[in-house]
């Protein structure tokens, strides 16, 4: 299933938790905000929605093949 990632730079918070959850997967902009890095994509969706849940912001937001956000219950 390909997924894609975005992360909403308006909500962002630069806490790091999403680097810290996938190392070479986010990185922080020159703006110091998180956003997707090349292979986030690719990490299985189960660990894509376990960092999704773990931003305290709330700012990383998955969407399917078909472009409909995944819930990932928070």
């Amino acid at each position: 299933m390909a997924l894609r990632v975005r992360i909403d730079k308006n909500s962002c918070q630069s806490s790091g938790n999403c680097l810290e959850g996938a190392p070479g997967s986010f990185r922080f902009d020159q703006d110091g905000l998180a956003e997707p890095a090349a292979g986030a994509e690719s990490l299985p969706q189960a660990r894509l929605l376990e960092i999704a849940r773990r931003c305290p912001a709330l700012a990383i937001a998955i969407f399917d093949e078909t472009g409909r956000e995944i819930d990932f219950g928070v």
